[in-house]
């Protein structure tokens, strides 16, 4: 199957979650992480999600699945026990044309997770298509040692240069050229070492202006 990847803007997007279990709980946990206004339905829960409930973090349907609850959601992942529950819930988000995830059974998804890694703003996915999540893990587990924590501090600071130059260089093409110079520069290699004022420095100057981190 050939997707169509995209990142989703999911903060205070109402998400739910069908299934209260290990697999529910991972799910909701990553759709916090994003901003998103989560509710589980599920006649029980786990410890965490239980305590996400109790805190208020989550709102939580205390029963089994009812078509329902789709009313208004954005996006609805169905992480269930049992595949026919999940598939059903799949077939009701898709009449409706709703974005729906499946843990099992996969293939009635209308979308899948990838593997992700995440260094500050920087958020690099991996998939393959459903095919090997296992590659797709081995892959992010190699990418994490090229792209160090040091990525994080430099999209930080690209960021602040970014900002003065829509201040001070009126010409688009003018800023994305200066941009890639930053880029190029050496700027990351010596955050890594952790030189990170240096860096800055190194930063301005190729952006060519003047330093006032």
């Amino acid at each position: 199957m050939k997707y169509y990847p995209a990142y989703l803007d999911l903060r205070d997007r109402p998400c739910l979650v069908i299934g209260g279990g290990a697999v529910a709980e991972r799910k909701s946990l990553s759709l916090l992480e994003a901003g998103a206004d989560v509710t589980v339905v599920s006649p029980s829960l786990s410890g965490k999600l239980h305590e996400l409930s109790l805190s208020g973090k989550i709102t939580h349907i205390n029963r089994n699945f009812e078509e329902q609850d789709l009313s208004g959601r954005f996006l609805v992942i169905a992480a269930t026990g049992s595949p026919d529950v999940n598939a059903h819930a799949a077939q009701v988000c898709k009449k409706k044309h709703m974005l729906v995830n499946v843990a099992s059974p996969p293939e009635e998804s209308t979308f899948i997770v990838p593997s992700t890694l995440e260094r500050g703003e920087l958020l690099i996915a991996v998939s393959t298509s459903g095919a090997s999540p296992a590659l797709a893990k081995k892959i992010r587990r190699e990418l994490e040692e090229r792209y160090g924590p040091e990525y994080a501090t430099f999209i930080d600071k690209l960021s602040t240069v970014r900002a003065r130059l829509r201040e001070e260089v009126p010409d688009e093409k003018e800023r994305r050229r200066i941009l890639q110079l930053v880029v190029d520069s050496d700027a990351i290699e010596l955050i890594r070492q952790g030189k990170t004022h240096e860096a800055e420095v190194r930063m301005m100057e190729r952006a060519g202006l003047k330093h006032k981190f």
